[in-house]
C-alpha cells in the first residue's frame, strides 16, 4: 500500500515540475501534437498478424507511450495558452469587497 501512495505522490510532483518547466509556446504544442500523431500512426502500421505482434510488442508499447505522452503534453500547452488568452480578453471582475 505504501508503494501506491508513493507512486501517486511522485506522479503529482512530476506533474508540478512539468507544469513549471514546460515552456508556453504554441509552436511547441503543435510540434508535440504532430510528433504524437506520427508516432501513433507509425505504430498502427506495424504488422497486424498475431505471431508478428508478439515480436513487436515492445516497439508497439513504446510507440503508443511516446505518442500518447507527446499528444498529452502538446494538448496541455495549447489548452493552457487558450485559457490564458481567454482570461486576458475578459473584463476584470471585483474579487473583494471593502465594506468599511
Amino acid at each position: 500500500m505504501d508503494f501506491g501512495y508513493e507512486l501517486i505522490i511522485g506522479t503529482l510532483k512530476l506533474l508540478k515540475w512539468i507544469e513549471e518547466k514546460l515552456p508556453d509556446k504554441p509552436r511547441l504544442g503543435l510540434t508535440l501534437l504532430a510528433i504524437g500523431a506520427v508516432s501513433v500512426g507509425l505504430t498502427l502500421l506495424l504488422p497486424s498478424q498475431e505471431d508478428w505482434r508478439i515480436e513487436f510488442a515492445a516497439l508497439i508499447f513504446a510507440g503508443y507511450l511516446a505518442g500518447g505522452t507527446c499528444g498529452v503534453l502538446g494538448s496541455y500547452i495549447l489548452f493552457r495558452r487558450a485559457v490564458w488568452m481567454w482570461q486576458d480578453k475578459r473584463a476584470p471582475r471585483i474579487t473583494t469587497l471593502h465594506l468599511k
